[in-house]
Order: structure tokens, then C-alpha cells, then sequence
């Protein structure tokens, strides 16, 4: 009838916890970090590049 240690495993020893600064950066600020990192970099690299104005086969200065 001990159902309060029923969700604890034999053997398992709880750490300390996370403040709540702690818990933000680690479940917020860091995942949109990444996520905006790996965005403008794969953005970056299949941007489309801006026409030369000028050639340098077509125009000798």
C-alpha cells in the first residue's frame, strides 16, 4: 500500500535538483541556441548568390 515509493526504482539515488535559472537555459536558451545556429547555417549555405555586376570577361578596366 506504499504507493508514494512505488515510482521510485530499487537502487536509485536522486541527485540534487536544478534551480530555476538553470532549468531555462538548459531546456530553452540552449535547444534555440542550436536551433538558430544550425538555421543561419544551413541558410548560409544555400543562399542564393547576388549576380556580379561586372564581369571580367566581358569588361577590362
Amino acid at each position: 500500500m506504499n504507493f508514494i515509493m512505488s515510482a521510485v526504482e530499487d537502487g536509485t539515488v536522486a541527485g540534487q535538483g536544478l534551480s530555476a535559472i538553470e532549468t531555462v537555459v538548459t531546456f530553452l536558451l540552449i535547444p534555440i541556441g542550436l536551433f538558430a545556429i544550425i538555421a543561419v547555417l544551413s541558410w548560409a549555405t544555400s543562399a542564393p548568390r547576388k549576380a556580379s555586376t561586372t564581369s571580367s570577361v566581358t569588361s577590362i578596366d
